[in-house]
């Protein structure tokens, strides 16, 4: 891209967003060219606006955020992948670990709590495809709703998020499992869709 081109697309971005935001994306633009590992605590400062964030190698971030609320002291695995639309919100608190190949893709909102892990290779995203549709379900719109997962809640491998969920606390997430709806505190869910199994605290099972 030449540098009449950059100029240009700064300039449309400032108009649009603001002299600030068109300065994170330039910086944005540079850092996705430099992906080497000096440039992890950059990124952290400049991607999530976060001095005690650590990234592991390969994280790819797609987008960026115009007001990111990060906790203090979050992980975030070799090989996460972020994709932010640009109206995204994505906030966490304290003490989130996202493991290995974790995907978050937030068009509207995502939320986390405190103390939240979340397995390798699991996937959280706010937004789906419409399918009732004539003619090419590919050209549908967008569906974007919310998600929010309370404190305490742990995520197994290979998880599925879906749009408009909400974890509340101390919810355990089986592996393999697929999200959607109101998962209540304390509750163990599992499957495709996710259903409950018993509560976290008691021995108590679903009645079937």
């Amino acid at each position: 891209m030449s540098s009449k081109s950059l100029t240009q697309k700064f300039r449309s971005l400032q108009n649009q967003y603001g002299w600030s935001y068109a300065f994170r994306k330039s910086v944005y633009y540079i850092l996705q060219v430099l992906q080497f590992g000096n440039t992890r605590r950059i990124r952290c400062v400049f991607y999530f606006r976060s001095w005690t964030l650590l990234i592991g190698k390969q994280v790819k971030i797609h987008g960026i955020l115009r007001r990111p609320v990060i906790g203090a002291f979050n992980n975030y695995y070799d090989r996460c992948i972020f994709d932010f639309g640009p109206d995204a919100e994505f906030n966490t608190g304290d003490h989130v670990i996202l493991s290995y190949n974790v995907l978050i893709q937030c068009n509207r909102r995502i939320q986390i709590g405190n103390y939240v892990q979340v397995g390798e290779f699991s996937s959280i995203r706010d937004t789906t495809h419409t399918y009732n549709v004539k003619g090419m379900m590919m050209e549908a719109t967008d569906h974007s709703e919310s998600i929010v997962i309370g404190n305490n809640v742990w995520i197994g491998r290979n998880c599925l998020i879906r749009e408009g969920t909400i974890i509340e606390d101390g919810v355990v997430v089986a592996a393999n499992s697929v999200v959607k709806g109101r998962l209540e505190k304390d509750g163990i869910y599992g499957g495709t869709p996710a259903r409950f199994i018993k509560s976290r605290l008691t021995d108590q099972h679903e009645l079937v």
